[in-house]
């Protein structure tokens, strides 16, 4: 076997998954279980939030040691999704390692279009308008909020800005359009629901309920830096809300 190529393979599959939302366990086992087809003595994957070390070892081979840090994070569960339905069919004999790496490199190589990320985020800022009971004109405008939010999140990426810098960008997008506009159009709905249903996107559901799997799972120091992640996130969409209504008072 060549443990060089899968060593490589569970690495790319563990960045994917660390960086796309999984949890610390979750990608702790995926790795495991990849590299335990190499039937080597040592073969271990220690995962945290900002990143991982896997090392394999034998008598019988040169360590290979592999360190990787994670620098931005997202959520995309389906990315997650797919690799493990990868892991799982190199695991049950049905993929060839080299099948494998090209899939989960292709995965890396493809990510989704921003056209789908812009979309995304609109839809589901008008979906919770309407889940909330507002009407069909602030299911509009929460949507125009959502897709500019979504703008403004695309672009801080691109200039690598923090993630807290973002976040707290779009929450000022935010209520500065949807304030804006209600204050000359007050007539199309309420600025508390359109405010609340664009935001939404930006809640960190995920990372509060990845970090109760991983402190349930006894990883300690995930789960209290995915829980430090969600209250920067909390607070950086809140100082952004009232910093653009301030503006426009």
């Amino acid at each position: 076997m060549d443990y060089k190529l899968l060593l490589d393979t569970a690495v790319m599959a563990g960045e994917l998954m660390l960086a796309n939302g999984a949890e610390t366990y979750r990608v702790e086992d995926t790795m495991h279980r990849m590299l335990s087809l190499s039937g080597l003595k040592t073969t271990e994957a220690f995962v945290m939030v900002t990143g991982f070390l896997v090392t394999l070892d034998d008598p019988s081979i040169q360590s290979m040691t592999v360190t990787r840090r994670i620098q931005s994070r997202g959520t995309n569960l389906s990315i997650i999704d797919e690799i493990n339905s990868i892991s799982r069919g190199l695991c049950g004999g049905e993929l060839e390692l080299e099948e494998a790496f090209r899939q989960i490199k292709k995965l890396k190589k493809e990510p989704h279009p921003p056209q789908a990320f812009l979309l995304a985020n609109a839809g589901v800022a008008a979906a919770f308008a309407l889940t909330y009971g507002g009407t069909w004109q602030e299911a509009f405008v929460a949507g125009v909020a959502g897709f500019f939010m979504a703008i403004c999140l695309y672009l801080c990426s691109c200039m690598k800005l923090p993630s807290f810098f973002g976040i707290l960008l779009s929450a000022v997008v935010i209520s500065l359009f949807a304030g804006g506009l209600l204050k000359f159009l007050p007539i199309i709905g309420n600025l508390d629901s359109i405010i609340i249903a664009a935001i939404m996107p930006l809640v960190p559901g995920v990372a509060i309920t990845n970090a109760v799997f991983d402190t349930l799972h006894g990883d300690y120091i995930s789960g209290s830096a995915r829980m430090m992640e969600a209250f920067v996130v909390a607070a950086s969409v809140a100082m952004g809300i009232v910093i653009g209504l301030r503006f426009i008072q």
